[in-house]
């Protein structure tokens, strides 16, 4: 039987604290000097990440090593959502400038992730969410990755039900990136629950697209209501609005432009 995602990674922190990546983290993690440690990452985490960077560098950041070398190895709909966005809106950049063969490759892509995105969805969980590719198994953790997948020309049945997903969190501001039913709920801490402007335009944009005005538009007043009451923060707290991680971000700035 494989093992499961989280035993695996454990496995390998061995390496991480023989190499002593762990203490010199503690002394040098800048994330940590500019914002509460307890809206980052917390250093189990954090160890896992560096781990897998140094496994990266090792590898020479060889893509054609790296997809199957790693014992990291999960699907994630959100990502894969603004991937086949992109090829789209490259098809149609490319069309416009008369490049045909290059529209013609950038829509292929497109319909190629678009016909793999529903063996991700969740009936259950009224979203999409994470494949690991070891075990062929969904990970059962509803964060905003699989609402992200809304970004994508889904089928609007999925599209409504995202938007029933979001209003059944309940929080006072929308969306958190982590179900706040959810065991990994951590309201605080760095995506395990906080509030992403830049998820929340794409996830709005999405929904917008797929005719899910009302939600849209809900989204959109929850985030400019966080900007108002919290300024332009990194990320924000669902039930309070606070400000948290780092404060004055471009890119929150850039989605309320």
């Amino acid at each position: 039987m494989p093992a499961k995602p989280a035993d695996r990674i454990h496995a390998h922190l061995i390496d991480v604290q023989r190499l002593g990546i762990d203490q010199a983290l503690a002394d040098t993690r800048r994330d940590t000097q500019h914002a509460d440690p307890a809206h980052r990452p917390a250093m189990e985490q954090y160890d896992r990440d560096i781990w897998l960077v140094e496994r990266f560098r090792a590898l020479g950041w060889d893509t054609s090593k790296l997809h199957d070398a790693l014992p990291f190895q999960v699907v994630d709909p959100g990502f894969n959502a603004i991937l086949i966005r992109s090829c789209l809106d490259l098809a149609h950049l490319a069309e416009s400038m008369g490049e045909a063969a290059l529209a013609q490759d950038n829509r292929a892509r497109a319909e190629k992730g678009l016909a793999a995105l529903p063996a991700l969805w969740s009936d259950a969980r009224g979203q999409y969410l994470c494949l690991d590719r070891v075990s062929d198994a969904l990970i059962d953790s509803a964060s905003s990755a699989g609402l992200l997948a809304a970004f994508a020309p889904i089928p609007r049945d999925h599209a409504a039900r995202i938007a029933a997903t979001i209003d059944a969190h309940g929080t006072r501001f929308r969306v958190a990136s982590q179900a706040p039913d959810s065991s990994r709920f951590e309201p605080k801490r760095y995506w395990r629950g906080p509030v992403w402007l830049v998820v929340n335009y794409m996830i709005a944009d999405g929904l917008a697209r797929a005719g899910e005005t009302r939600a849209a538009a809900q989204i959109t007043r929850s985030s400019l209501a966080l900007i108002r009451d919290s300024g332009f923060a990194e990320y924000y707290h669902p039930m309070t609005g606070e400000g948290l991680g780092g404060t004055q971000f471009t890119w929150t700035a850039a989605m309320v432009l």
